[in-house]
């Protein structure tokens, strides 16, 4: 019983941490008016080259994707004090 609190607690410190980061990067997106572009998407090109698919964000779903992430920071903090 033990143990599972202690790897429970680890678990939501990690996603603390994972979820502050986030929402740093993000910010830095919002805040300086710039786009920000993923590529974890991908198609085969001519001759079996692999060249990757930006998907864009705009900046009001950047600030969404804050505001979300921070609500989600709050709610693991909480959890961890109730541990």
């Amino acid at each position: 019983m033990q143990k599972e609190l202690l790897d429970r607690a680890n678990e939501i410190n990690r996603l603390i941490e994972n979820n502050e980061q986030a929402i740093a990067e993000l910010e830095k997106y919002a805040d300086e008016g710039k786009t920000l572009f993923t590529s974890n998407r991908e198609y085969q090109f001519t001759f079996g080259h692999y060249f990757s698919v930006p998907i864009h964000f705009e900046p009001w779903e950047i600030r969404l994707m804050i505001h979300n992430k921070k609500q989600r920071l709050n709610a693991l903090k909480a959890e961890l004090e109730r541990l």
